[in-house]
C-alpha cells in the first residue's frame, strides 16, 4: 500500500509540474499595448459578410469579444477546455445541422480557442459559419 501512495503522489507532482511548465513556457502570451485589429464575420446562410475594426489594449481575442459582445451579437459556450464562440451577429450555430463558427487568423486556421488567441496589431480574426 505504501508503494501505491508514493506512486500516486509522484504522478500528481509530475502532472502539476507539467501544467506549470506549459503555462510558463508554452502557452500563448498576449502582446501589451494598443492594437488595431479587425473582426470579420461570414455567415453565408444569412448573407452576412461584415467587418469591424477595433482599437484595443486587450491581450486576447476572448477579452475583446466579451467587451464587444452586444455589438457583435456574440454568444459563448463554456466548456472544461475553454470557451467556444457559438454565435455571431445574433445567429447561433445549430449543432443539429452540424454548424460551428470556424476561426481564422489572417486567413489561417486558428489552432486554439479565443481565450488563447493573442491579439496582434494589424491582424484579422475571421469567424465563418461552417459545417463539420
Amino acid at each position: 500500500m505504501n508503494k501505491k501512495i508514493i506512486a500516486i503522489i509522484l504522478v500528481l507532482i509530475v502532472t502539476v509540474l507539467l501544467f506549470a511548465g506549459y503555462k510558463a513556457f508554452l502557452s500563448p502570451k498576449g502582446v501589451e499595448g494598443q492594437k488595431l485589429v479587425t473582426i470579420h464575420v461570414i455567415n453565408k446562410n444569412e448573407d452576412v459578410d461584415k467587418t469591424f475594426e477595433y482599437n484595443t489594449d486587450h491581450n486576447f481575442l476572448l477579452e475583446l469579444l466579451e467587451e464587444k459582445e452586444e455589438e457583435l451579437g456574440v454568444t459563448f459556450e463554456k466548456y472544461d477546455f475553454g470557451t467556444m464562440v457559438t454565435g455571431m451577429l445574433g445567429y447561433v450555430a445549430d449543432p443539429n445541422n452540424q454548424e460551428y463558427f470556424h476561426i481564422y487568423i489572417n486567413g489561417k486556421d486558428a489552432t486554439t480557442g479565443p481565450g488563447e488567441i493573442p491579439l496582434t496589431d494589424g491582424d484579422t480574426y475571421t469567424f465563418e459559419l461552417k459545417n463539420y
